[in-house]
């Protein structure tokens, strides 16, 4: 019942970090702003999610609460790092994809509402208190937080969706990418760049996607832009893992 909804998401994942240009992140093509990984760390790291869907799936009885989500998650993120030698290629995402495809696939058995099991199912995040420096962030300048778009019920997601599922344009991915970029507070690039450079960065976000949407730069130039990015040390990381997220309902046709 499961396989085809996993195939799709795997499919998602793998493209994600191999398409090209994508602002600084890893692809197929090079390893973006990263000097600590590449297309290679991301295959390695890509092997532990077929496995970690599939605990999902075969402990979908067996959840009751967030906590016992993120025990799976802990464990394939440990794996994770042991694949890719302690680097940190899809934290984000594992967090992310185990509470989407979790509560997908209690969307799909008991026919409910996909975001609103996403919210009933994320209020224990809100108690949370956490110490990373991400979360300092948001707090420091009254960010939301990646937990917080999980909050939201990934509101974001499904409006990135509506976006992206009749866009008509070669660079439909870039697109995509900057949209997530401009809707979210990224606090992975936010980390790299600092604050001050990321609200500076995300305006040029918006001007490069309404110059793509409209067809005005040429290969050549989107090329020049992009490879600037990558000087600059620009990596949205944040924004990548949604990507994956709403390339999952593209490819399911939700």
């Amino acid at each position: 019942m499961f396989k085809k909804y996993r195939s799709q998401l795997l499919k998602a994942i793998k493209k994600e970090y191999s398409f090209f240009p994508s602002l600084g992140l890893v692809s197929k093509v090079n390893s973006g702003s990263h000097n600590d990984m590449n297309y290679k760390t991301f295959k390695k790291s890509f092997t532990i999610f077929k496995p970690y869907l599939i605990e999902i799936e075969s402990s979908i009885d067996k959840i009751n609460s967030f906590n016992d989500l993120k025990t799976i998650g802990y464990n394939f993120e440990n794996q994770m790092f042991i694949k890719t030698n302690n680097v940190n290629t899809h934290k984000g995402l594992i967090f992310c994809i185990g509470i989407f495809y979790y509560c997908f696939l209690i969307h799909k058995i008991n026919q409910v509402d996909l975001k609103t099991t996403i919210i009933d199912f994320c209020q224990p995040l809100k108690k949370l208190q956490l110490n990373s420096n991400s979360y300092k962030l948001t707090k420091r300048y009254n960010l939301k937080h990646a937990i917080d778009n999980a909050i939201d019920g990934y509101q974001v997601v499904f409006e990135s969706y509506s976006f992206f599922k009749n866009l008509n344009n070669n660079y439909k991915l870039l697109a995509l990418l900057l949209y997530i970029s401009k809707k979210i507070d990224d606090t992975t690039l936010i980390q790299k760049i600092g604050y001050e450079k990321y609200l500076l960065v995300k305006e040029d976000f918006n001007y490069l996607l309404n110059n793509i949407l409209e067809k005005k730069l040429s290969k050549k130039e989107i090329l020049k832009i992009n490879q600037n990015y990558i000087l600059q040390n620009i990596s949205p990381g944040g924004a990548a893992d949604l990507l994956v997220l709403v390339l999952f309902l593209k490819n399911i046709n939700y």
